[in-house]
C-alpha cells in the first residue's frame, strides 16, 4: 500500500507541476491511501509499542505498575472505544454503500464506502491488538 501511495503522489505532483494537469480523483486517492494506511497500522503500532505515550511519568514506575496501567487502559478505554467505533463504523460504511455515495465533485472517486469500510476494520485490528496486550504475560525479572 505504501508503494501505491508513493506512486500516486509522484504521478499527482508530476502532473500538476510539469504537465499542468490536476486530477481531483488522484488527489482523493492520495487521501484514501493515507487514511487506509493510518487505520491499518494502528493495531500494529500498539503491539510494537511504537505509539505516542506520556513517558514523563511512565519511566519512573515499575514494570508491574506500568502493566497495571496498561491493563486498565485496555479494559476501560481502548477495547470499549474500539467497540463503539466498530459498531458505528459498520453502519457508517453500510449506509454509504446502500446510498451509492460518491465524491462531492463530478470527477472525483466513486464508491466512497470503500474508504469508510477501513474505519471499522482499522479499529477491529486495534481492538484485537488490545486483547493481545491483555493476554501477554511477559514478566521482567529485574523489576
Amino acid at each position: 500500500m505504501l508503494i501505491a501511495l508513493m506512486i500516486t503522489i509522484i504521478f499527482d505532483v508530476i502532473g500538476r507541476r510539469f504537465m499542468n494537469t490536476g486530477s481531483v480523483a488522484l488527489q482523493e486517492l492520495e487521501w484514501h491511501f493515507h487514511g487506509a494506511l493510518f487505520l491499518l497500522c494502528l493495531g500494529f503500532n500498539y503491539i510494537q509499542d511504537a505509539h505516542v505515550r506520556v513517558d514523563l511519568f511512565r519511566e519512573n514506575f515499575s514494570y508491574k505498575t506500568n502493566r497495571l496501567i496498561e491493563i486498565c487502559g485496555c479494559l476501560l478505554f481502548l477495547i470499549p472505544y474500539s467497540g463503539v467505533v466498530i459498531y458505528f463504523g459498520i453502519d457508517f460504511a453500510l449506509k454509504s454503500y446502500l446510498a451509492g455515495e460518491m465524491s462531492a465533485t463530478s470527477d472525483g472517486l466513486s464508491y466512497r464506502w470503500i474508504i469508510k469500510s477501513f474505519l471499522p476494520l482499522g479499529f477491529l485490528l486495534l481492538g484485537l491488538s488490545g486483547v493481545s496486550i491483555l493476554l501477554n504475560r511477559k514478566e521482567v525479572s529485574n523489576d
